[in-house]
């Protein structure tokens, strides 16, 4: 008959506090350490323990010490083992807040439309003022990455974030409505925008910049339908949860024959969509 084996991890041993100046032994992080050597043993077992202390250390001055001597030693020796655990989770919280700190540069680089290497720039401000402030502390901003490249990485990353979040709240949306418009960059590249305004069962409104995409070529109204439909299909809209589009009077937006609310109509027959277009909106605010 197979005999079961032993899992010493379900035995719950315990460290007992006697082992500290009896063996020169503590326990770091579910594990017996060794503060002679810093050695660790596979469990809390005075007999593994023990031995460690008798192979290890058995001509040192250790063993000959009284008990008072001994727990006079361990507590330097704790105060020794504790030193280099404490700088590394200094270091860590270190590189955590200049990964926190590079993160927030990045999103105000990208609120502001700045250029991604004035990262570089603010870097040199901020050293400059940690010289008068607070010298003591410069080694904390030079390790802040503010390159170009990591400016970039940063920004993508709030992007996905962000988009993510956005396709978290539209999973939500009850009813939700869209406004498109285009417009030229200075690189003479037409962008269609969108933007989406959506409700929740507990009624609580979202309105965000759905979606920025590039119109290359020509700007018909296939062309700014088919951007519509890949922006939408990006941050998953349900088609059926649209009440209205807002557009502008252009041909391509409203034509009869080949416009964009034409061709929206006919891939979705039967739909509710209320079509509007934002001249209505001016002459209402003009009116007020």
């Amino acid at each position: 008959m197979a005999t079961k084996k032993r899992k010493v991890d379900s035995e719950c041993r315990a460290f007992n506090d006697e082992w500290t100046w009896k063996y020169f032994f503590t326990a770091v992080k579910d594990k017996p350490v060794c503060l002679i050597c810093n050695e660790a043993v596979a469990v809390f077992k005075e007999y593994n323990i023990s031995r460690h202390f008798t192979s290890k250390h058995k001509n040192s001055n250790y063993e000959a010490m009284s008990e008072y001597e001994r727990k006079q030693n361990v507590e330097s020796l704790c105060k020794k083992l504790s030193g280099p655990q404490n700088f590394f989770k200094k270091g860590n919280t270190i590189q955590e807040a200049a990964t926190h700190a590079s993160y927030i540069v990045a999103y105000k680089i990208a609120e502001n439309n700045k250029a991604l290497s004035d990262g570089e720039f603010v870097k040199q401000c901020m050293l400059q003022v940690c010289y008068v402030l607070c010298p003591d502390k410069k080694n904390n901003f030079q390790t802040v990455s503010l390159s170009r490249k990591t400016m970039t990485s940063r920004i993508e990353a709030i992007d996905k974030k962000l988009t993510s979040q956005l396709e978290s709240k539209i999973g939500q949306f009850k009813f939700c409505s869209i406004a498109m418009d285009e417009s030229t960059d200075i690189n003479d590249t037409v962008q269609l925008v969108l933007f989406i305004r959506g409700v929740d069962e507990n009624f609580e409104i979202t309105e965000e910049l759905a979606c920025m995409r590039s119109l290359k070529g020509t700007t018909k109204g296939c062309d700014i339908f088919r951007e519509f439909q890949e922006g939408l299909l990006t941050l998953k809209v349900p088609i059926k949860n649209i009440c209205n589009i807002t557009t502008d009077g252009a041909p391509n937006m409203t034509g009869k024959k080949s416009g964009f609310l034409r061709l929206f109509n006919q891939n979705y027959p039967g739909n509710n969509v209320v079509f509007l277009h934002r001249v209505i909106k001016m002459l209402c605010v003009n009116l007020h």
